[in-house]
């Protein structure tokens, strides 16, 4: 039995939308005859693939969590970047005490800018040290932003539900629209998931990443496929973080937007980036797919009669 966690769209720093990949990674496990329980808020309880056993509830309740996990061996835990960490810590003792052998954690690249140890990053160290005495295997899965964030919103900032925006013939709002971002499509990146949490290995952790698109190119590629021009306004870096405060954004998001776009637009080519695209291509087998076969998709989802 396999568990998969997932949690709804969020702001925070470093939370990727998890449900759409979530969903994919259920589908293609159930298609490889493996048994399939899910966790998710009941907000989140619709288009779930057949014969996927759903539990509703939160990864963040111990006691929902625990009665979800039960029987299962393989563990991929999704929903708890920037969720409050108060559970983790009973989180862990079921993990260790029940039969999982093997957990890959969706998690960010947070931790890499600490500048010291955070409360989080404190508590995430505790986690993979108890995994590892209780001889379960952990891997880290790290990804860039998630292609569905354009439709289900979340973070980052660059395009968080911008196609519902560009259907009403509403502005779009961007700083620094010509900088390349660094996106994967959801569904391959439930591709890699599924690869990890069927493979053999223990430990480790495994940063990946798609092609990066500039919100020209986001907005040139969405336009096409729904048939319509969206209207961009570019910001300054005072008008975009004055617009996201205002749009209710976090502060922490706005500051690693202030911080992550100019970074992008100084060094357009570069190469952690480009190591991390490497990496999903090898694990997918194949180049990882673009924003523009994305939006073609989304285009076609909204064709069919049960289409929004």
């Amino acid at each position: 039995m396999m568990l998969l966690t997932a949690m709804p769209a969020s702001r925070a720093p470093g939370a990727v939308p998890t449900v759409p990949v979530v969903r994919t990674l259920a589908e293609r496990l159930s298609e490889r005859g493996q048994r399939v329980r899910v966790l998710v808020p009941e907000s989140e309880a619709g288009d779930w693939p057949d014969g996927v056993e759903l539990h509703l509830g939160r990864v963040t309740d111990p006691a929902e969590f625990a009665a979800a996990v039960a029987d299962a061996e393989l563990v991929f835990l999704a929903g708890l970047v920037g969720e409050p960490l108060a559970s983790l810590r009973e989180l862990t003792t079921t993990l260790v005490t029940g039969r999982v052998r093997r957990v890959v954690v969706l998690g960010s690249h947070g931790s890499d800018f600490d500048a010291g140890i955070s409360d989080e990053t404190w508590q995430w160290s505790a986690f993979e040290r108890c995994l590892e005495n209780g001889g379960i295997g952990r891997l880290w899965l790290r990804p860039t932003a998630v292609m569905a964030s354009a439709d289900v919103g979340g973070y980052p900032i660059p395009g968080s539900a911008v196609v519902d925006r560009i259907r009403r013939g509403q502005q779009v709002h961007e700083y620094l629209p010509t900088a390349p971002y660094a996106f994967i499509h959801e569904d391959d990146l439930a591709e890699i998931a599924a690869t990890l949490l069927l493979g053999d290995r223990r430990s480790g952790t495994v940063d990946v990443s798609g092609t990066t698109v500039s919100a020209v190119e986001r907005l040139a590629a969405l336009g096409a496929a729904l048939g319509v021009e969206p209207q961009l306004v570019e910001l300054t870096a005072d008008e975009a973080a004055e617009r996201w405060r205002q749009a209710g954004w976090p502060e922490d998001t706005i500051g690693v937007m202030l911080y992550a776009l100019p970074a992008f637009a100084a060094q357009p080519d570069n190469p952690a980036l480009r190591e991390q695209e490497e990496t999903a291509r090898t694990l997918l087998g194949r180049p990882p797919q673009t924003f523009r076969q994305w939006a073609a998709r989304l285009a076609d989802r909204v064709a069919t009669p049960d289409g929004s």
